[in-house]
């Protein structure tokens, strides 16, 4: 009797003992697999293809942070000039039209003016004065040289002469300053040259009618190369060198691209918009660019090898930053990742990926409402 009761107690402890060790396992597994499904989504090959999940293996590459600055053309201030009248009178002949090509020293214009009659005659008047003062300073001295003739007289020429010459002098700066050759000539009749070679940008000078010396006749530029003038904020001031190369889009022409270089940065911020000066010079090609569009100037800068992901790829949970990575196939694991800079749909990733890691680059918004299905509402 007592062996059996001590096979019955043996055997309820042993049953015991077996379901405690069966409860405690199952317990630990349902832990392990809390652990490993936490950040972990396991999808059938079936389901894969219904989300449409795509995966690529990533690499290190060559990555460049995208600068872009706002801004408008301009024309290369030594390269554009005003054409003025120079002196008052009546326009009697004109030899362009806006939008001519121009070759430095061509005829653009006549003008018939009185006054350039007037200092013409002032100028000839006075180099006469002083041709006859200074022929009668030579013959005095050859009197006084002789005893003929008393020094004072000599003193007196002698500063009648340079009196004629400051007015003769004064007469040669008059025409001078009016853009003038100093000659013989005594007619009112005045042409107008060009300065320099371009495009004639306007036209404001009509045969017949009376102008002014300021009223400008017309405005010539070389437009081969433009200036764009663009602000840069100071965020972005730690990226960019002057040197820095960079390519020009013009809302005009969305689709044309103009090669250019940023060749200053200003000194000063500007306090209202917290912007620094820029100025990128680029090559007119075709002469598509016009003065005053406005557009923006892309920069490729701060060139380094990194890795890069689209911006698909990189999901948000509570302000952290998050890629799966295909560890096994068919599995997607939740990792971590510190991203920079973010260009063109490209997120730069600094850690938690490495190279040679194959992660998802599509539908992983989906793998992250499957991996969060019970809170992603709430989130």
């Amino acid at each position: 009797m007592k062996k059996q009761t001590l096979i019955l107690i043996f055997s309820l402890l042993l049953i015991s003992a077996s379901i405690y060790f069966w409860k405690f396992s199952k317990t630990n597994n349902d832990l392990e697999s809390t652990k490993e499904t936490k950040d972990l989504v396991k999808l059938s090959l079936e389901n894969q293809k219904s989300l449409g999940i795509e995966t690529e293996i990533i690499q290190k590459e060559s990555i460049q942070t995208k600068i872009e600055l706002i801004g408008e053309t301009e024309a290369v201030p030594d390269a554009i000039i005003d054409v003025p009248a120079r002196i008052s009178g009546r326009i009697t002949s004109v030899f362009f039209v806006e939008g001519d090509t121009i070759k430095k020293g061509q005829k653009l214009a006549t003008i018939d003016s009185p006054e350039l009659a007037k200092l013409r005659s002032t100028y000839l008047v006075a180099k006469s004065k002083f041709t006859a003062a200074e022929q009668n300073l030579i013959r005095i001295q050859s009197l006084v040289k002789m005893n003929l003739a008393a020094k004072q007289e000599f003193i007196d020429a002698e500063t009648n002469l340079k009196v004629v010459e400051s007015e003769k002098n004064a007469a040669e700066e008059n025409l001078r300053a009016n853009g003038l050759p100093i000659d013989n000539s005594a007619s009112g009749v005045y042409t107008v040259f060009a300065p320099r070679s371009g495009l004639a940008l306007s036209r404001n000078a009509i045969p017949g009618s009376i102008i002014l010396g300021n009223q400008i006749l017309t405005t010539i530029a070389e437009l081969s190369s433009l200036w764009f003038q663009a602000k840069i904020f100071e965020n972005d001031l730690k990226y960019l060198s002057e040197g820095d190369k960079g390519k020009i889009i013009l809302n005009a022409y969305p689709d044309l691209e103009f090669e250019g270089t940023l060749e200053h940065i200003g000194e000063k911020v500007d306090p209202e918009s917290r912007t620094v000066h820029a100025r990128v010079v680029f090559k007119n090609k075709n002469r598509k660019a016009k003065i005053g569009l406005f557009g923006k100037a892309i920069l490729m800068v701060n060139q380094k090898e990194g890795i890069q992901v689209s911006e698909e790829s990189v999901q948000s949970y509570q302000n952290r930053k998050f890629i799966f990575i295909e560890t096994k196939p068919n599995e997607f694991q939740w990792t971590e990742v510190e991203i920079g800079n973010v260009n063109d749909g490209q997120v730069e990733i600094l850690s938690g990926i490495k190279p040679g890691e194959r992660i998802v680059t599509k539908s992983a918004f989906e793998l992250k409402a499957i991996l969060f299905k019970s809170t992603f509402g709430g989130e």
